[in-house]
């Protein structure tokens, strides 16, 4: 069942930590972020298939700030499974050939 429009928690986790956030999902457009960083990107939703793409870059000038993903300013495609209001996926960069990942998403409000 694909994910409604709605407020997300968003869970990046990487061998280096986790990184909670929020999304916004919006018929296919995926916007957010968390105290340091800006996601911006657009997702397609097929029954329970889920697929993103989503750059990562920061909103905030601090030295040596770098998300949990250890890049800054990386595209990351991720892939999983939706149900009902949550979606588990897994993710990696082309710009970054070393991370993998993994990200929950769980709606807040609609």
């Amino acid at each position: 069942m694909p994910l409604p429009n709605g407020l997300y928690k968003l869970a990046l986790r990487t061998s280096d930590g986790t990184e909670y956030g929020v999304a916004v999902l919006q018929d296919g457009r995926l916007r957010g972020g968390d105290s340091g960083m800006a996601y911006v990107g657009s997702y397609r939703q097929e029954d329970d298939a889920f697929a993103a793409e989503v750059v990562v870059t920061p909103h905030r000038a601090l030295p040596g700030m770098v998300s949990a993903l250890g890049y800054n300013g990386v595209a990351v495609q991720l892939e999983g499974k939706s149900r009902d209001t949550h979606a588990r996926l897994r993710g990696a960069s082309k710009d970054a050939p070393g991370l993998r990942l993994t990200a929950t998403l769980s709606l807040l409000a609609d």
